[in-house]
C-alpha cells in the first residue's frame, strides 16, 4: 500500500510530486511502508488523535459569564471591618456553609 496521495477519486493530480502522509519519511514513502523503516528518531505513523483545548476554553468562558458579580462596596466594607478588628461573623452560619461546601 502506498503512503502518498496521487489523485482524488481516481483522477490523476496535476501535482508533480505526491503528497506525503504525516509521520513518514521520504524513504518510507518511496518504499511504500506505513510503519517506517528509518532510524528510531524519525516519527512513526500511528492511529492517534490530538484534540485541542478549545472546548475547555469555551466551558471556562461560559462559567465566567455566569459567575456572580463582585459587590465592591460590600468587599471594601468587610475589608475595613477586618482591618479594624471589628468583623465578627456568625460562627453558626460559617459552620453551616462549610458543611454544605464539604458535602457538594
Amino acid at each position: 500500500m502506498a503512503n502518498s496521495v496521487t489523485g482524488i477519486g481516481g483522477a490523476s493530480s496535476p501535482q508533480s510530486e505526491p503528497l506525503e502522509i504525516a509521520g513518514t519519511s521520504k524513504a518510507d514513502a518511496q518504499a511504500g511502508s506505513l510503519t517506517g523503516t528509518g532510524s528510531s528518531s524519525e516519527p512513526q505513523a500511528s492511529d492517534a488523535t490530538e484534540l485541542s483545548n478549545v472546548a475547555a476554553v469555551i466551558a471556562a468562558s461560559r462559567r465566567a459569564a455566569t459567575a456572580p458579580t463582585i459587590r465592591t462596596s460590600l468587599v471594601s466594607s468587610l475589608r475595613a471591618q477586618i482591618a479594624a478588628g471589628t468583623y465578627r461573623p456568625n460562627l453558626d452560619d460559617v459552620a453551616a456553609r462549610v458543611a454544605v461546601a464539604i458535602k457538594s
